[in-house]
């Protein structure tokens, strides 16, 4: 049986994740919040935490690194490291 409770939940938790990656992007990375998303969006967060749970243990701030290194932007991981 499919129990719509529990996809509801799962689907809250991936959106409350989203949200805070995309305020680590945008807080210590310096993207705006259209960036953010976009970047989000197009590495496949929200697929990859419906296919594997683990992804939550991961800390926001880590799946914003991941991210970052992803689409190749080290100039941003650069200047909040550095700087």
């Amino acid at each position: 049986m499919l129990n719509t409770n529990n996809k509801t939940e799962l689907r809250n938790e991936i959106n409350l994740m989203i949200d805070h990656i995309s305020n680590e992007l945008v807080s210590e990375f310096g993207k705006s919040k259209e960036d953010a998303m976009k970047l989000i969006k197009d590495s496949k967060v929200e697929n990859s935490l419906m296919k594997d749970k683990l992804g939550f243990h991961e800390s926001p701030y880590q799946w914003a690194i991941s991210i970052l290194t992803d689409h190749n932007d080290y100039e941003a991981l650069e200047k909040h490291f550095y700087h």
